[in-house]
């Protein structure tokens, strides 16, 4: 079997969108969970649209960093997870979908789970791939679980307030 260069051109730039694509998704998670504002505004097209709920959709990069810097003030801590992701590369453009877990620290310092699914479009232009369009569906939370303050937390002044130590057994 011989392979030419160019289908190994085309199957590697297939294999390269895929991997940006993933790092794309994680880089949202990670600007959102760090407060990386430069970050989180890399992943998104300057058109993008951002369905955050179905009374929720913004336009431009503008108002999808506005509404993030406002989570961060509203809530002291985000944690995202995803799984799942899978991808479409079509040329230029890709669709994907990956399911998500959010952990929320609420001001009072109760927890938030909530959770649903992304379904992604993508488009690739100079400066890389970047999100066009995120959908959130399937959302769910749970009701909020009480503050524990035996393992860290932040304070609602950004302190970070460690464990407690245990003995060798565990407790």
């Amino acid at each position: 079997m011989t392979i030419s260069i160019e289908e190994l051109a085309i199957r590697l730039d297939r294999v390269e969108s895929e991997l940006a694509l993933h790092r794309l998704a994680h880089d949202y998670c990670v600007g959102a969970d760090h407060r990386d504002l430069a970050r989180w505004e890399s992943v998104w097209a300057p058109d993008a649209v951002w369905e955050a709920g179905p009374d929720r959709v913004l336009t431009g990069i503008d108002a999808i960093c506005a509404a993030v810097r406002e989570q961060w003030e509203t809530f002291p801590v985000m944690q995202h997870a995803t799984a799942n992701h899978t991808v479409e590369v079509a040329g230029s453009t890709a669709t994907g979908r990956s399911d998500l877990v959010l952990l929320l620290q609420l001001p009072d310092l109760r927890w938030v789970v909530g959770g649903g699914t992304y379904e992604d479009e993508y488009r690739r232009d100079g400066g890389g791939w970047r999100i066009t369009r995120r959908r959130v569906v399937h959302p769910f939370d749970l009701a909020p679980l009480a503050a524990n303050t035996g393992v860290g937390h932040v304070e609602e002044d950004g302190t970070y307030v460690g464990g407690q130590e245990t003995n060798e057994s565990g407790s």
